[in-house]
């Protein structure tokens, strides 16, 4: 009989240790996502517009469209504005000015210029 007894307690506390065990352990929270940083917004052309003065650097462009310009400043921190000037008009090829600091706009159909957000 106490053997009968001994192996039932046994049994008992096996069976008590295997249930425990089987809970399943809790998921690890996930890690939070980071946002990229948006890109910030493309400087706008402003068609018609001439910003003449506050150059830093020049140069003739075989694009010859305006946002060629405008991406050339984008790139450039020291760049505040740009001034595109059409092909013909200062040379056969288009040109872009880009600008160390925001000069006036004057209205020229020669140009489209932009200043940067």
């Amino acid at each position: 009989m106490r053997i009968v007894s001994a192996l039932a307690l046994v049994l008992s506390l096996a069976l008590a240790c295997s249930s425990s065990s089987t809970t399943a352990p809790t998921p690890a929270p996930a890690a939070p996502t980071a946002t990229p940083p948006a890109a910030p917004p493309a400087t706008t052309i402003e068609q018609g517009v001439d910003r003449p003065g506050e150059d830093f650097k020049d140069f003739d462009l075989d694009d010859a469209r305006p946002e060629a310009c405008r991406d050339a400043c984008d790139k450039d921190a020291t760049c505040k504005a740009f001034t595109f000037v059409k092909a013909g008009v200062q040379g056969d090829k288009a040109r872009c000015w880009l600008k160390n600091k925001v000069p006036a706009a004057q209205p020229n159909d020669c140009c489209a210029s932009g200043v940067r957000p």
